[in-house]
């Protein structure tokens, strides 16, 4: 037993002093951008009709909804109208909000006008409405991007998935923690932001994905 516990005090005593580092690469590698694709991705292939037609949507449709709004964030931090990509302030993000919501809304036009698997365009429209929400929420109070999409692509694969796939809704306190260490969020904005992820997947995975995927 004693063998055991001198390993785990020195790698709590490790995470201990690097935690800030630790939450800053939780918060870049479960991004709502990288969620976003690694959902889509998956749940397109998994219940497509044609897997393969699928991954040739994906690899155009991917970097044409995320690439441009991501450019536009970049320019706008290399302007220094935001920090950075993230948007810290609660008064730097509407305009490109805006700016995302409209290009989502023109890719899921375009999806539609070039007969993409429906799945491909039921999810960008999920997408939408979780980024309008948040929006609007927005002109009002600062909330946890980072926690409404960790919570709504956890609450979505375990709806979708099934109950084996629990351990994913552990990354929803991992991520809040992260965004509460680094102090761009406080644990009310965090936990708001989660519970408004989650109430989204349900509404819409139950009112919208789930009738298309069967």
């Amino acid at each position: 037993m004693m063998s055991l516990l001198a390993p785990m005090k020195r790698t709590f005593k490790i995470i201990k002093n690097n935690d800030e580092a630790i939450a800053r690469w939780i918060s870049h590698v479960v991004s709502p951008h990288v969620v976003g694709i690694v959902l889509t991705a998956a749940l397109s292939y998994q219940y497509s009709d044609s897997p393969l037609e699928t991954v040739l949507w994906l690899l155009v449709l991917i970097p044409l909804v995320v690439v441009p709004p991501f450019a536009y964030i970049l320019w706008l931090v290399q302007k220094g109208t935001l920090e950075d990509i993230y948007m810290p302030r609660r008064e730097t993000r509407m305009r490109p909000l805006v700016v995302m919501f409209a290009w989502m809304l023109l890719c899921i036009g375009l999806v539609r006008y070039w007969n993409a698997p429906v799945v491909v365009e039921t999810i960008l429209v999920m997408g939408l409405v979780l980024l309008g929400v948040l929006s609007v929420v927005t002109l009002f109070w600062k909330i946890s991007f980072h926690g409404a999409a960790i919570s709504a692509a956890a609450t979505a694969t375990v709806m979708v998935a099934g109950s084996w796939t629990w351990p994913v809704m552990l990354l929803v306190p991992l991520v809040g923690w992260s965004r509460i260490r680094l102090l761009r969020h406080t644990p009310r904005q965090v936990v708001y932001g989660s519970l408004v992820g989650s109430v989204i997947a349900l509404v819409l995975v139950h009112g919208i994905l789930l009738r298309v995927l069967h």
